[in-house]
């Protein structure tokens, strides 16, 4: 991994400014999920969009990290909203512990740059989705204006879409939903 999750960010990432900038229902209803789809959270973190999904599906929604403490409170945050149809797991991006064509919708969201494996990780995303299924590729965007030391990893958007391609994935394109994010959905 390029960078390391700070388990201290944890406000940050449910914090008020977020969920106005990038409303999770409103990124899952891109994504399409409802019905009984099952949903794969890659780095599900505080469960910022498994919660959500989870009220939305029927299905089972998988929610993916590799921090124990993040695990924890997708656990207990699951179980106090009395949602039972979230499967809290630990694993990695680079090595997906689903068989082939598991799921119907997949999310990474400020995930992908984390990773020192991207063609891989991409792979690993395309293979566990079923035909059908949709993938929701959320990221940062450079910022020139950068200060910080070594310089955070970032993908370009459309480095991002030729890997999706690659990996079988149809791109219905890439929006701009803040100026410091990108959103591509693919389908497969």
């Amino acid at each position: 991994m390029k960078e390391s999750f700070d388990p201290s960010l944890i406000d940050r990432l449910e914090s008020p400014e977020r969920k106005k900038e990038l409303p999770a229902s409103s990124l899952l209803e891109k994504l399409q999920v409802s019905g009984g789809v099952d949903v794969l959270d890659i780095g599900a973190g505080t469960g910022y969009f498994s919660i959500p999904a989870a009220e939305l599906t029927t299905g089972t929604v998988y929610a993916l990290d590799t921090e124990p403490a993040m695990l924890d409170m997708m656990r207990g945050r699951a179980q106090e909203q009395g949602l039972t149809n979230i499967k809290v797991m630990e694993g990695k991006l680079e090595k997906l512990p689903f068989q082939q064509e598991a799921v119907d919708r997949v999310i990474a969201s400020l995930i992908l740059h984390i990773t020192d494996q991207l063609e891989e990780s991409i792979r690993q995303m395309a293979r566990v989705l079923r035909p059908g299924g949709r993938c929701l590729c959320l990221e940062w965007q450079e910022d020139p204006a950068e200060k910080r030391v070594p310089r955070p990893n970032r993908v370009d958007p459309h480095v991002m879409k030729v890997l999706l391609e690659q990996a079988g994935l149809h791109v219905e394109g890439i929006e701009y939903p803040t100026e410091r994010h990108y959103l591509i959905i693919v389908s497969k």
